[in-house]
């Protein structure tokens, strides 16, 4: 099931790009708060791989994440990273490190001239 697009605000969107786009030459990736199946903030974070082929997220920047969005009334509901060389869609790599099938996940593909932004479940 993919979610609609519109549960990604177009603020949030632009947030997610241009955190990615200043992680290049690396993958860019941080974790979205949710509100039900909306999805109301953006955590940046580091690329704790420092590759344009892989992402991990710092432990404690998660937990900084979860702490913030918790005290907020939201959750942890979805993760973004980019593809700086490739297309906005889930790669088998992404798939099997995939925490949770319930969560959304935002690709940005980087390899075109204008990144695009995808939206969905594993």
């Amino acid at each position: 099931m993919t979610p609609p697009a519109a549960c990604l605000p177009d603020d949030l969107r632009r947030q997610i790009v241009d955190h990615c786009l200043a992680e290049l030459p690396n993958e860019g990736c941080g974790l979205l708060a949710v509100d039900g199946e909306q999805v109301v903030r953006v955590y940046p974070t580091t690329n704790q791989d420092a590759s344009p082929y892989s992402y991990t997220i710092p432990p404690q920047e998660h937990y900084d994440a979860l702490v913030d969005a918790e005290g907020n009334g939201w959750e942890i509901g979805g993760v973004f990273h980019s593809h700086p060389n490739g297309p906005a869609e889930m790669s088998s790599v992404d798939r099997a490190r995939a925490l949770d099938p319930e969560w959304l996940y935002v690709v940005v593909g980087m390899g075109r001239d204008t990144p695009e932004v995808t939206v969905g479940r594993i």
